[in-house]
């Protein structure tokens, strides 16, 4: 595994902290769940647009100028 060191405003870091006394977890391994979930979500959320931006012909609408 690799380190990464990062900066939260401090009532985020209390939260955390809240949570993983309250599930007994260390506060490592809640970042760790929360930085593969969010990982996870937008990598299937990423692949998802990107099928769509290719397999779906859309209806493109024009905004009429009155002259």
């Amino acid at each position: 595994m690799e380190a990464l060191s990062v900066a939260i405003p401090t009532e985020l870091k209390q939260r955390l902290e809240a949570l993983a006394a309250e599930t007994g977890q260390s506060l490592e391994e809640c970042l760790l769940v929360a930085v593969q979930e969010y990982v996870e979500n937008w990598e299937t959320h990423l692949s998802d647009v990107h099928q769509i931006d290719e397999h779906e012909a859309r209806a493109v609408l024009k905004a009429a100028v009155n002259e």
